[in-house]
């Protein structure tokens, strides 16, 4: 069984293009989860409903873009015979070119660099071969729903570091002050630890912040790579009773009702748009 699936923001997916995307090719597996560009509009959007800011909204997104492109290049590449850090890497290059393109400077609002984070591996001889960075991640469970292994959410350190410091994201030198400072910036360190963070811009430095690993799997092992806006749904007991099916169809049905649930219960944790694809481990 292989299961993937894009829901849109609950509140404003109607006012905004989706900007994630994935990607399964074969025994290759990939999400990317597009960053979100300003609206063109007002630099400073404190003032206005979210709704009036995403009528200015770029559609088509860079992001979107990116993300497509990442998923595009990582197959491909992986499917050649590329290892997953070689693939990162060759992605985040082919980005770069996309921003040679389009953003002739950045200024780090409105012409932001087109951009994305990402998770993805290959899973060959009952091993899990992954990348990923920032907050796309990828999760394993045995058959019998416990957690076998999780990737780290790299975007914790800089969350917690910035929350103490005073500011709103709708002012543009905040905004601009974190994408410039803080992005793909290893040199920012507090209290002995980085406390930046990676996105796949097409800048080199990006690579500090990819993380690779390789792990062995179990037939019956369920295997989910997604974007940050299932993170939180990953600890519900209904995600994996849902998403554990012989047919891809049944597992559909079950995961819609239990993620309507509970991105009605509670927008800001379920609610916003989020990808995903999970595969069940069998017999080589």
């Amino acid at each position: 069984m292989v299961f993937s699936i894009t829901l849109p923001n609950n509140k404003y997916g109607h006012l905004m293009p989706e900007e994630d995307a994935y990607l399964v090719k074969s025994n290759i597996f990939c999400v990317a989860d597009g960053i979100t560009r300003d609206p063109t509009s007002s630099a400073d959007f404190g003032e206005i409903s979210i709704e009036q800011a995403l009528k200015n909204y770029p559609n088509p997104s860079g992001a979107k873009i990116a993300a497509e492109l990442f998923c595009n290049e990582f197959t491909e590449l992986a499917s050649k015979g590329k290892a997953v850090k070689e693939s990162f890497i060759f992605a985040n290059k082919a980005i770069s070119e996309l921003n040679k393109k389009y953003i002739k400077k950045a200024d780090y609002l409105a012409n932001d660099f087109y951009a994305c984070v990402a998770s993805g591996g290959i899973i060959q001889d009952k091993k899990l071969h992954w990348g990923q960075i920032c907050d796309c991640g990828i999760i394993v469970f045995d058959k019998k729903g416990t957690v076998k292994f999780q990737t780290n959410n790299g975007m914790i350190p800089f969350l917690e570091y910035i929350s103490g410091k005073e500011g709103r994201w709708s002012d543009p030198e905040r905004r601009k002050l974190i994408r410039s400072q803080f992005r793909n910036n290893p040199k920012q360190v507090a209290g002995g630890e980085v406390v930046s963070y990676g996105a796949l811009t097409g800048e080199k430095e990006a690579e500090f912040f990819m993380e690779f690993g390789k792990i062995d799997l179990e037939t019956g092992d369920l295997v989910v790579f997604y974007t940050d806006g299932f993170e939180n749904l990953l600890n519900e007991v209904s995600f994996f009773q849902a998403l554990y099916q012989e047919d891809e169809t049944i597992a559909k049905q079950k995961f819609l009702e239990i993620d309507k649930i509970w991105s009605q219960k509670n927008y800001e944790k379920f609610g916003h748009e989020r990808t995903l694809i999970a595969t069940i481990v069998r017999e080589n």
